[in-house]
């Protein structure tokens, strides 16, 4: 009887959690939403509940998609739901605040840097995000991140990956 209730309780939740999920379609529409800068249909997809703000499809969450493809409302909005920040891509070691500093996003970088976002996080080959910035001639982008406290303490190589 325990073993029937089980497996009961199994299926169960099996079927609850595949409603919430979303179809190859819906990630896609979601996914080019988010790069796209369509808050409205984002709004749409994390008020149905079927996606959280920082649920990843292939180790990106949508906030760290936003930065990557410069969109600054986007990021905002994201961040201003709940989307972390500080999430960093298990393979380029990218946050969000990198992404807007190697599109040279001034607006975007402070805007993060004031919500928290960390100038200290490394990315691959141990690479600062200032050193970034100055090895792409960003020094506007680099000052910015120097008042906000980040130093060039990674790698110092010259080549770090």
């Amino acid at each position: 009887m325990n073993m029937l209730k089980a497996g009961l309780a199994v299926l169960a939740l099996v079927f609850s959690m595949s409603s919430f999920a979303l179809t190859d379609e819906e990630q896609i529409e979601f996914t080019t939403a988010v790069t796209g800068g369509n808050i409205k249909m984002v709004k749409k997809y994390l008020d149905s509940g079927k996606i959280a703000v920082n649920d990843k499809f292939f180790a990106w969450t949508p906030v760290l998609s936003a930065a990557s493809k410069n969109q600054t409302a986007m990021v905002k909005y994201l961040a201003e739901h709940g989307a972390d920040i500080n999430y960093r891509h298990p393979v380029n070691y990218m946050t969000s605040l990198a992404h807007a500093t190697f599109n040279a996003n001034n607006e975007l970088v402070e805007y993060l840097l004031q919500k928290g976002a960390d100038p200290q996080i490394k990315m691959r080959g141990d690479l600062s995000i200032l050193r970034m910035a100055r090895d792409l001639g960003n020094t506007s982008t680099a000052e910015l991140l120097t008042k906000y406290g980040a130093k060039d303490d990674g790698c110092q190589e010259t080549k770090c990956f």
